[in-house]
């Protein structure tokens, strides 16, 4: 019996041993992989599924924005850039485009401008250019021209949109357009467009045109003005804080949705500091490793700081501000909230509920008991890993479009 086990253990072992090969993948299959990365290193982490909460939230208050926008002008700039193209198509047009991206934030760069989209890679292109970034943002914002059926259309039908019948100009050098434009006019171009200096210091034309659109911009679920169209009516810089009186002072029917938000938040912030304190807790005890106390430390920190907020949760209430939530997450949040109420401070008594909201990920999973679970929490390090806080609904990229409006010469 005993050579059985050992011989069954050594299986396993193998089973787990690395080997060296090559793999290929497709050029999507890097775009997603760098995607991902792109998210971790901005502070966008979903083993559990909070995610969800976030993204909800945060197109109900905020339509239109995503954690990769910067300074607003790269959304006035990008139709620019496609109608400079007009009469290029398909893949030609595709290249053309993520060329002159390219070269923007070359120019932009230069300019010493440092929220440049690509401008941490270049020369190299960017995985997120603006056309990726900023795509749904003007659809939403209605600087996009919809389809008959009300659809967005895709940057290849915007190029074949664009396509002129021949190579006359209008007098400001513009092509002439065989069809309707997929844009709505736009303020006029920066003045050293073609070449020459160029920054992401938004104009007072520019300014004026992209407030009219926001300023009619609707929630998501259509009923009523968004906080951000209210917040921009305002004419001011971005308050302090999302959750403070300034903002609940212009939030209308949307107070008390705000204020469940940052409920929501804080029990997020519990959430991930949970998750990260049973990581440790399995590193060491299962997995017979040394490891610092560092997440576990901060499960403490985190639950003074946010702890009685989150508790005060009214879970159906949330859900009627952002939809149902997932099975396995609502489980997550109830258990939490519950947890706190008890005043427990033992997070091991969660593990079930998070193991199998993480198992959603699948071989990614790092609390299962399994090989792969073993492998991918060989690759966590307790230090370099960021420690856990509330979700931040784009806030600060709210903040920076106020801004760039606000301040705008």
């Amino acid at each position: 019996m005993r050579h059985s086990a050992s011989s069954s253990r050594s299986k396993r072992a193998l089973s787990i041993e690395p080997t060296l090969g090559w793999t290929y993948l497709s050029r999507e299959a890097l775009a997603c992989a760098k995607a991902q990365m792109d998210e971790e290193s901005m502070g966008v982490r979903d083993e559990i599924g909070f995610l969800t909460v976030h993204q909800r939230y945060a197109d109900r208050f905020f339509p239109g924005t995503s954690v990769l926008q910067t300074p607003a002008p790269h959304a006035l700039f990008l139709p620019c850039l496609i109608e400079d193209l007009a009469g290029v198509t398909g893949p030609t047009a595709q290249r053309a485009l993520r060329e002159r991206e390219r070269q923007l934030a070359g120019r932009l760069k230069e300019m010493g401008e440092s929220q440049v989209i690509g401008g941490r890679v270049f020369p190299q292109p960017s995985s997120q250019p603006p056309s990726t970034v900023y795509w749904n943002a003007l659809a939403v914002w209605g600087i996009l021209r919809p389809r008959l059926n009300e659809r967005t259309i895709s940057r290849d039908q915007a190029h074949r949109l664009l396509k002129t019948a021949g190579a006359a100009t209008d007098d400001d050098g513009q092509p002439f357009l065989s069809f309707d434009p997929p844009f709505v006019p736009l303020p006029e171009r920066p003045e050293n467009w073609q070449g020459g200096n160029i920054t992401l210091r938004m104009t007072t034309g520019e300014a004026k045109f992209l407030r009219k659109r926001l300023v009619q911009l609707r929630r998501n679920d259509g009923n009523g003005l968004s906080l951000l169209a209210r917040l921009i009516r305002t004419e001011k810089k971005a308050p302090a804080t999302m959750w403070g009186e300034e903002t609940q002072a212009v939030a209308g029917p949307d107070q008390a949705s705000l204020r469940r938000s940052e409920q929501a938040a804080s029990l997020a912030g519990v959430g991930r500091a949970v998750y990260d304190a049973l990581l440790e807790c399995v590193v060491e005890v299962d997995d017979k490793r040394d490891i610092a106390t560092r997440h576990r430390d901060h499960l403490a920190t985190i639950i003074t700081m946010h702890g009685r907020l989150a508790a005060n949760l009214d879970i159906r209430a949330l859900e009627a501000d952002i939809g149902p939530l997932p099975s396995n997450l609502l489980a997550v949040v109830s258990a939490t909230k519950d947890w706190l109420a008890s005043r427990s401070g033992d997070p091991a008594k969660l593990f079930d509920v998070y193991a199998a909201a993480e198992a959603r990920k699948g071989p990614r999973a790092r609390l299962a008991p399994t090989p792969n679970g073993r492998a991918r929490r060989l690759e966590w390090s307790t230090e370099e890993h960021s420690l856990a806080g509330p979700l931040h609904y784009r806030w600060e990229q709210v903040s920076t479009l106020l801004n760039d409006l606000a301040g705008a010469a």
